[in-house]
């Protein structure tokens, strides 16, 4: 049941470029919905995200029986390993949209430039304001053919 959240967010993403991933997008989305309304999840989408990935690891046949055996423990955490990546970027797109800076303890550098200088400041501002328009911009489209009554139905 945790793994439907993180499923629901990528499947998402992915389901908008492929094909390939949207009918587990609409499972992960009937979960998540299940899982809201205080209802037990029968979709089986965790069994399926299990099967998968351990048919991917049989070349290893310990490796895939570790993965079995240990899916929970596995997928809590993937769990709270993406949301605290999630919330770690969040509060660095807010230090730099506020501070102009990533990093508000070492003024003028950004972490992402610490390590590497491939991007300044500016650059990352500018790769971040590139985002957020885009996501507008994907909002008011979705929005504009759901007015003209296009429907995306979820089985």
């Amino acid at each position: 049941m945790v793994i439907c959240i993180i499923a629901l967010i990528v499947f998402s993403i992915l389901g908008i470029f492929s094909a390939r991933y949207r009918g587990l997008s609409k499972d992960a989305f009937k979960c998540v919905f299940l899982m809201i309304q205080l209802k037990p999840c029968q979709v089986g989408l965790e069994e399926k995200i299990k099967s998968k990935v351990t048919s991917k690891l049989m070349r290893i046949p310990s490796l895939a029986s570790f993965f079995y055996k240990n899916f929970k423990i596995i997928s809590w955490i993937f769990t709270i390993a993406f949301f605290a990546s999630l919330i770690y970027s969040a509060y660095g797109i807010f230090n730099l949209i506020v501070f102009g800076t990533c990093d508000p303890n070492s003024p003028g550098q950004c972490v992402i430039t610490k390590y590497e200088s491939i991007l300044t400041c500016y650059e990352a501002q500018v790769v971040y304001a590139i985002i957020i328009i885009a996501v507008i911009l994907y909002l008011i489209f979705y929005y504009m053919l759901k007015r003209k009554n296009i429907k995306i139905v979820i089985d």
